[in-house]
């Protein structure tokens, strides 16, 4: 569980300044679903929001969080969730468009997401429930397997945020009204996901309650309170 975590953090870091930040501690140990969570939140320079969540204690599921939300440039969230049951699993892996504007460089990335998601092969597909985020998801990767299966799948997710590094690099900066916009638009994505659901987010507002969900996704999750323009 924390050897995914890290591998991905130690990849980010070969090419970023990645800084860890203070989070509140009510809010950086939720317990959802009657098990305990760490969540840690990371500034990426010059890129946007990294959240790493796990929850590792012995139980019926244990699960592994990495997600990046970027601020600074027009790119697709980067949502990946691991869960470990016993002897199965299940690999998640999400690309999520908030773009400002969808030119070629966009159009590119999303590509090179959508070719690798070819090339994941070697796992068996999990169906996936629908949802009102299906629109706005191009790639989603959803495997199984078991304990034989990890390395792979861990292969799988470090090769998957090099794409996402490949298309930050090709990235420019945002600026003025599309820097606004972006903001807004992360920070809607996070409210939708509250006031309309999703299959995560209904067990954070069950354990939680709206609004201290509301607050974690936006102070730690996905950090829209920490990244927000100046006027």
């Amino acid at each position: 569980i924390d050897q995914r975590l890290e591998a991905g953090l130690a990849l980010l870091r070969e090419q970023y300044t990645v800084e860890e930040c203070a989070v509140d501690e009510e809010l950086a140990h939720p317990v959802i679903a009657g098990s305990p969570y760490l969540a840690r939140r990371f500034d990426i320079r010059g890129v946007g929001n990294l959240l790493l969540m796990s929850s590792s204690q012995p139980g019926p599921v244990q699960i592994s969080s990495f997600g990046i939300m970027p601020y600074s440039k027009n790119l697709p969230l980067l949502s990946t969730d691991f869960m470990y049951m016993g002897d199965k699993r299940f690999y998640l892996m999400e690309v999520y468009d908030l773009s400002v504007r969808n030119d070629a460089l966009f159009e590119a990335g999303i590509d090179a997401f959508k070719a690798f998601a070819d090339t994941v092969t070697d796992l068996p597909t999990v169906p996936t429930k629908p949802g009102w985020y299906d629109e706005i998801r191009p790639v989603c990767i959803a495997k199984g397997g078991g304990p034989a299966q990890d390395a792979a799948a861990l292969d799988h997710f470090l090769a998957f945020l090099k794409v996402f590094i490949g298309m930050e690099q090709a990235a420019p900066v945002l600026e003025g009204s599309d820097l606004a916009e972006k903001w807004q638009k992360n920070k809607a994505y996070a409210d939708r996901l509250i006031d309309e659901g999703g299959v995560s987010t209904d067990m954070f507002i069950a354990s939680l309650g709206a609004e201290k969900t509301r607050r974690f996704f936006h102070e730690v999750f996905f950090g829209a309170a920490c990244y927000e323009p100046e006027a």
